[in-house]
């Protein structure tokens, strides 16, 4: 489970059990892959998690960098989709979970029929927020079983493929539309507000295809490695969890 949703995970799913075809399934993460680093769990537990078809993730604020950094940490190429169903999530930062390897993403509370409806989709190897991912499954497992809430998958930057520029675009929109509350906020506070996303989602793509090398990230950039590490200051961002272990 994502740290600090363990409470609310067993809620949902204890509520939502028996209701039609969709199964959803709590487990902590750990139990499927023990051991460290942490930012390997994903890795280990890749082939457990083949039994499933689909993997529900909740993402918040408070959680959304463990997640990013699981996925970006978690080397082969994934089996089973991921679902994440994400809480108070900005555009840039949803649109980062796509590349990296989520397959939809859904807004909090989900409803189970749109849910299942999207599972199915994914399991039919239809068109999802990312390229083609094969859905996992061993022999017998019931149609589109959830397994809630543990990230699924990604894959590094070497093997990750970005998602198609109109499926980001969509999704991009469909979060603007949510966001009309904010057609008053004063020109300037919206333009600092803008690029300040915009440079923090950047850094952290850029250290993330690196290996956290900071050098390589601000070369790639076409940016001197000084200015480069002011924009981490800035943005309080740290390398070291997008280094992989040794």
């Amino acid at each position: 489970m994502t740290p600090g949703h363990e409470a609310w995970v067993r809620d949902w799913v204890a509520s939502h059990q028996g209701q039609g075809r969709l199964r959803l399934y709590a487990q902590e993460l750990s139990a499927l892959a023990p051991g460290l680093p942490d930012t390997r769990l994903l890795a280990r537990a890749r082939l457990a998690l083949r039994r499933y078809d689909g993997c529900v993730i909740p993402v918040a604020p408070t959680s959304l960098s463990w997640v990013r950094t699981i996925l970006a940490n978690a080397g082969a190429e994934p089996r089973t989709p991921l679902v994440a169903m994400v809480f108070d999530i900005t555009a840039p930062a949803i649109l980062d979970l796509l590349a990296l390897g989520a397959a939809d993403f859904m807004r909090a509370p989900a409803c189970t029929d749109e849910l299942r409806a999207r599972l199915s989709r994914l399991c039919r190897g239809g068109p999802s927020m990312t390229p083609q991912m094969a859905p996992g499954g061993a022999a017998g497992a019931p149609p589109c079983t959830v397994r809630e809430p543990v990230p699924g998958y990604g894959a590094r930057a070497s093997a990750r493929r970005t998602a198609t520029r109109a499926r980001l675009e969509a999704a991009l929109a469909a979060l603007h539309a949510q966001d009309a509350t904010l057609a008053e906020e004063p020109f300037r506070q919206a333009k600092s507000r803008v690029v300040a996303g915009f440079e923090r989602e950047y850094l952290r793509r850029a250290l993330s295809r690196h290996g956290g090398n900071v050098a390589q990230a601000a070369r790639a950039s076409s940016k001197h490695r000084r200015a480069f590490w002011a924009l981490m200051r800035k943005h309080r961002i740290d390398a070291s969890p997008y280094r992989e272990p040794r």
